[in-house]
């Protein structure tokens, strides 16, 4: 079997492995490593087919970063204490292990957007082109307003420059993202794997930048039910502090499953994508 379908096969089973384990909730060594070896598997599949040469050490790089960045999100992730006073000594590391995961996540689609400016251009219609930046501006769009939306309900208190210092590495992937699906409609091979692929890294992003404003959210609710000797007292209760403990509480197990999905395949489909567009350079309408 030629290597290629190797590593296709690798990655088809590492990555359904992978997600699987995210749709039913099964932690443990094996889903961790099963992402980690799919996104590898994308990087040497970069490495190796990949025929321009800034196209594929960006893509092997923005490969390799993911699989660090799942790597911090694994070492993060723990499990959610059952006692009010242990959740609010739990919630700050993680928030941290989140914000280094956006930072690496901005660092790949940087190199991701790098890598398709530097893959040769075809001749497409310019309504391709619309249409992917009315595309790629919904999903910043959410993010931003569901951003404002935390901020409005903790405001005048919360601090206004930390929400935007805690979104800003998802904000940015998610506006790379979007760039990226821009830059792949002109770089499409003819069955548009780059576009597919951007479209998927772009979700993936905003839904990190989506994570992330809701974990400000509960961190600023946390502080401030700490701080609230009416929590302490006896018969009393705060709305803050129901809807911080429910916000823990619920699990989105099939959306997480879906952002993973996003995640592997996105980079995998765009890897493909430059892999075919140096055969297909002479067929598709000619460089542009």
């Amino acid at each position: 079997m030629p290597l290629r379908r190797i590593l296709v096969l690798v990655f088809a089973v590492t990555a359904a492995v992978a997600v699987l384990s995210a749709l039913t909730g099964f932690t443990g060594w094996l889903p961790d490593a099963s992402g980690v070896l799919a996104l590898l598997t994308v990087a040497l599949f970069s490495a190796l087919y990949v025929a321009q040469p800034v196209p594929r050490w960006t893509l092997t790089a923005a490969a390799v970063v993911l699989a660090a960045a799942s790597i911090v999100t694994q070492l993060h992730t723990d499990p959610i204490p059952a006692g009010f006073s242990e959740i609010t000594t739990f919630h700050e590391p993680a928030a941290e292990g989140q914000y280094a995961e956006a930072v690496l996540l901005a660092i790949a689609v940087a190199a991701l957007t790098v890598g398709m400016v530097a893959l040769p251009q075809f001749r497409r219609p310019v309504w391709l082109t619309a249409a992917a930046c009315v595309v790629a501006l919904v999903p910043v769009a959410v993010v931003a307003m569901d951003a404002a939306d935390e901020r409005d309900q903790l405001a005048p208190a919360a601090d206004q420059g930390a929400l935007f210092r805690h979104v800003a590495p998802g904000m940015l992937a998610t506006v790379l993202g979007g760039l990226l699906l821009v830059l792949a409609v002109s770089r499409a091979d003819r069955r548009f794997l780059a576009p597919a692929g951007a479209l998927l890294v772009q979700l993936a992003a905003a839904h990190a930048a989506w994570s992330m404003s809701g974990s400000w959210y509960l961190t600023e609710s946390l502080r401030g039910v700490e701080t609230s000797s009416a929590f302490l007292e006896p018969g009393l209760r705060t709305d803050v502090s129901a809807s911080a403990t429910a916000s823990v509480v619920v699990d989105f197990e099939v959306g997480a499953a879906l952002a993973l999905m996003a995640l592997l395949a996105g980079p995998a489909l765009i890897a493909a994508g430059a892999a075919r567009t140096a055969g297909h350079r002479a067929t598709v309408g000619g460089p542009a």
